[in-house]
């Protein structure tokens, strides 16, 4: 067991997060909005597909 790497949560929220503050910096609020939108209308990940069904559904009201 004490080969086994320890997973921390917190380290790789503030790792991200981070990382997304770099990546948006400078940018205005709808430059963000649509970076965002672009990312996740591109990405195949489960979240971004569940946004694109959302998308669609709302496309469809």
């Amino acid at each position: 067991m004490d080969d086994e790497k320890k997973f921390n949560c917190v380290e790789m929220k503030n790792r991200i997060q981070a990382a997304l503050i770099r990546e948006y910096d400078g940018l205005s609020s709808e430059e963000v909005r649509r970076k965002r939108h672009n990312k996740l209308a591109s990405s195949n990940s489960p979240a971004a597909r569940m946004w694109q069904a959302a998308m669609k559904r709302r496309a469809t009201i």
